[in-house]
């Protein structure tokens, strides 16, 4: 039974927990709205909302809450921010650091890819089920009796990640491509019947190919079947496009847009069926993206630059084994060897194609973390990256601007590249690194226990999720959860101009000047969210 509370009753009780520093961090009350779903539309920029391409989410942004500052988690890939919005955890604390990460215990030699759900219940056999480090949304919502559904069109692992206990019965978790035509949602009765009533997923087409089959099917069994029959609570709801064709052709090119109306129209079809089963005003809907979009312009061939420094004795040496995120790379040195990491560290300084560097922090515990041990170069703590074992050694980013695509859409960025480290050619984009390009996401809430119509400038992003969603379910007693509840969006909650934001631009230099970068953080309260960092450009 969930407690009755008045909106005057509601508002005045948020702000007195809010007065007394109760709300920073934690939960508040239970929420009126029957169902609170998540949708998350894979690589959709904010600027790719407008009122003739996507009237839905134009219309849902204008009525609720919109973010102007929304922040993917880094590496702002799609497995990193599907586990941090299933945990509300950063990746340092949840165990997924990368869409390719190191594990010793899965290879000793190489990362992997854990795009295949196989690679994440391997991982989950061989640390004795430690895929994830943190509890997922999913098991605390089941511990509370609060029925949950992972429903998504993207790849198994990104799936699985958004409800990692749903093999031993935690919840329900569809994807039509774990096993296709065999194996497509867990529980067993569940997959038994989206394979009877909607029959197989329809294959995904190849790279030039657009993906919307799959999203449509996808959007059907949610439709049709998740919330009329099994009806959840929450829905974290994945769309895998428009990524794979921003990838391709690029943010802002014909196949993009024309992906990107498509999820416009399944999110209306979505609305449409919350009001024919009643439930529309009885409905709290975030809409987000899991990162943002550059296009690609340099590559860099990482393994054979330190190959040729002396630094990496061949591709498939173990020495320094590296996971790459496209925008971005970690570096995991054999041994944590100190004076190879500061060797590399070192080395890529020297490089043109270099951006920010970060490696463990420096100092005593207790003293502020910002600064890696290594000259020059910021922590891995200050970006929430930092794990004992899983932890990379040096986490690289590539160089980004804010010149346009021939799309007239902004960002470009260096990536890593398996040929010749030079320049690219084409229309091919990407994601991972830290430019306000590929961190600021699409981030908006609508529903009966959000505003109207209020545009919010204080940082909120995906690690907030969690935290949010199990404060409007009225769970209150789940600790060590590093997002934050979004009290500005709640009805009744502070004024979104009162949010105490502090932001800071923090510098890390070589003794000798000749290299140098910045990074800007913003905090609320206990929340620290990373915007965007760069290389100055120094005279030698």
């Amino acid at each position: 039974m969930r407690t009755v509370i008045t909106p005057l009753l509601r508002a005045g009780l948020v702000l007195a927990l809010l007065a007394s520093g109760a709300l920073v961090g934690a939960q508040t009350l239970p929420g009126k709205a029957q169902l609170n779903l998540v949708i998350v539309v894979d690589g959709l920029r904010p600027d790719s909302i407008n009122a003739d391409d996507t009237p839905s989410l134009f219309k849902l942004r204008q009525e609720g809450v919109s973010y102007q500052n929304g922040h993917a988690v880094f590496p702002t890939v799609t497995r990193v921010n599907a586990a941090a919005i299933a945990t509300g955890r950063y990746p340092g604390a949840n165990g997924i650091l990368g869409n390719s990460m190191f594990v010793s215990q899965i290879n000793p030699s190489r990362a992997f890819s854990n795009d295949n759900y196989k690679n994440l219940l391997k991982l989950d056999e061989v640390t004795g089920g430690k895929m994830l480090l943190a509890k997922s949304l999913g098991e605390i919502l089941s511990a509370h009796s609060v029925k949950f559904a992972a429903v998504s069109s993207g790849s198994g692992g990104q799936t699985l990640l958004l409800n990692p206990r749903a093999p031993q019965g935690v919840g329900v978790l569809v994807n039509g491509y774990l096993e296709p035509g065999t194996l497509l949602a867990y529980p067993p009765d569940v997959n038994r019947e989206i394979l009877f009533r909607f029959g197989a997923a329809p294959l995904k087409e190849g790279r030039k190919g657009s993906f919307d089959g799959a999203v449509n099917w996808t959007q059907e069994v949610l439709r049709e079947y998740v919330l009329p029959q099994l009806r959840p609570a929450v829905v974290l709801n994945w769309m895998t496009e428009p990524d794979h064709m921003q990838h391709v052709f690029g943010a802002g090119s014909p196949e993009a847009r024309s992906a990107v109306r498509n999820a416009d129209r399944q999110i209306g079809l979505v609305l449409k069926k919350l009001e024919a089963l009643g439930i529309g005003e009885r409905t709290n809907i975030f809409i987000v993206s899991d990162h943002g979009f550059a296009l690609n312009v340099f590559g860099v061939n990482l393994s054979q630059e330190l190959i040729r420094a002396g630094l990496k004795a061949d591709p498939n040496s173990d020495d320094v084994v590296i996971a790459g995120n496209g925008q971005t790379a970690s570096l995991h040195v054999k041994g944590r060897d100190p004076g190879r990491i500061r060797q590399i560290v070192n080395f890529l300084q020297s490089q043109s194609w270099t951006d920010v560097l970060f490696t463990a922090a420096k100092g005593e515990p207790g003293q502020e973390k910002t600064h890696g041990w290594v000259d020059g170069t910021f922590s891995l703590e200050l970006i929430h990256l930092f794990h004992a074992e899983r932890g990379p050694d040096i986490v690289l980013t590539f160089p980004w601007n804010s010149a346009k695509n021939r799309f007239g859409v902004e960002g470009t960025h260096f990536a890593l590249n398996g040929r010749q480290t030079g320049p690219l050619t084409g229309a091919a984009s990407g994601h991972g690194g830290m430019s306000p390009w590929s961190v600021r996401n699409t981030f908006i809430a609508w529903g009966v226990d959000f505003k109207r119509g209020v545009t919010v400038r204080a940082p909120g992003g995906n690690v907030d999720l969690t935290p949010t969603l199990l404060a409007l379910n009225g769970i209150r007693d789940i600790k060590d959860l590093d997002g934050r509840v979004l009290v500005e969006a709640l009805d009744g909650g502070p004024d979104e101009e009162q949010i105490a934001v502090e932001t800071r631009i923090y510098t890390a230099a070589t003794a000798t000047g000749t290299y140098k970068a910045h990074i800007q953080v913003s905090t609320v309260g206990s929340q620290r969210y990373v915007a965007k960092s760069w290389r100055v450009q120094t005279s030698r």
